[in-house]
């Protein structure tokens, strides 16, 4: 049973090659977060390894301990995956280390399974080092072994590494299907799932996380909540907003593209509005406020915004000063107060 919700262009490929034995030993998983690349991943390392009739069946001792973690043939490698230690610092790469130990690994025959296989998340994050190590295994496979690498940027995967391996992208997924899911099988009511649909930005894994734990729904209206005050605050209470994002991006930088993408949101859907496209609008529930400033903005004040989001982000993946990144995106978006636009 395959688990990912909407690929159905990449499930059929898939599905084919492996009934074929001919799946490729390197795959590599682009798409957005919360798309479903994890989950692909898990499941392709299921269903080469599952002793059922229909892989994968979910239902065999393989497909079980792959999904819980516990099979020794089936190794997941992340930014956290050597992190052991609670006084070492969240480490920023992955490294030659990390893929040494697949080396190692793959030079052994299967344990328990038909095939190993080795998930690399965060491909992107991969050291020089790393990835020349990686190549060197790519090119030269000694056991049945297969490894997927997923990434959120394709772009930053060396060509040397990506043209050896078989590229599936996982896209977004329509606002429409995420809320039948939701309601058909989770058992959500209609107007939370339509909610939880459109925010999820076609991410099913995020759909899912908002369903299954309420904080992580509370946490996204807690930072969405914070933006909105934001549009209508003055200058000294929008830089010491940015100084607060700052300092948590030099612990967790997630967090704050989580932020700035949450900003975005909001804008876009300004813009949406602005162009009369109701339809498309992810904040439903903002939708009345979000018209008010629509009404009050000029579309290039909108689209001035959208991009001193966009090229904030830009900058901070450059390691450019955070605090004066942010700083400046504070000046470049329009405050809105009641229904007048100061520039």
């Amino acid at each position: 049973m395959w688990r990912v919700i909407g690929q159905e262009k990449v499930l059929p490929i898939l599905q084919n090659n492996i009934a074929k034995h001919s799946l490729a030993h390197a795959l590599l998983i682009s798409g957005p977060p919360h798309v479903g690349k994890m989950t692909l991943a898990i499941d392709i390392a299921r269903a080469i390894n599952c002793e059922g009739d229909n892989p994968p069946c979910g239902e065999c001792e393989s497909c079980l301990k792959i999904e819980n973690g516990k099979h020794s043939d089936v190794q997941v490698i992340s930014l956290i995956s050597q992190n052991n230690d609670i006084e070492e610092k969240t480490r920023t790469e992955i490294s030659i280390d990390d893929i040494r130990q697949i080396q190692h690994m793959v030079s052994l025959p299967p344990f328990e399974g038909k095939r190993k296989a080795f998930i690399i998340e965060g491909a992107e994050l991969m050291s020089m080092e790393a990835a020349n190590c990686l190549l060197k295994t790519l090119e030269e496979p000694v056991t049945p072994s297969v490894f997927i690498l997923i990434t959120t940027n394709i772009g930053l995967i060396p060509e040397t590494i990506a043209s050896r391996c078989q590229e599936i992208t996982l896209n977004p997924i329509a606002a429409a299907i995420i809320e039948n899911t939701l309601i058909s099988v989770y058992d959500i009511d209609k107007e939370m799932a339509s909610l939880i649909s459109r925010l999820s930005r076609g991410c099913f894994g995020w759909a899912f996380s908002a369903v299954q734990e309420e904080k992580y729904l509370d946490k996204y209206f807690e930072i969405r909540n914070k933006a909105m005050e934001m549009i209508s605050a003055g200058l000294h209470e929008r830089f010491v907003y940015a100084a607060t994002l700052s300092t948590q991006f030099t612990r967790e930088r997630a967090i704050v593209y989580d932020v700035l993408d949450i900003w975005l949101d909001i804008w876009r859907d300004v813009l949406l509005l602005k162009t009369e496209l109701k339809d498309s609008v992810s904040n439903i529930d903002l939708s009345k406020q979000l018209e008010k400033w629509a009404e009050c903005m000029h579309i290039s004040d909108i689209r001035g915004s959208i991009q001193a989001i966009q090229e904030t982000k830009v900058k901070l993946n450059q390691n450019a000063n955070s605090r004066l990144a942010l700083e400046v995106m504070m000046l470049d978006i329009p405050v809105i107060i009641g229904n007048i636009v100061k520039r």
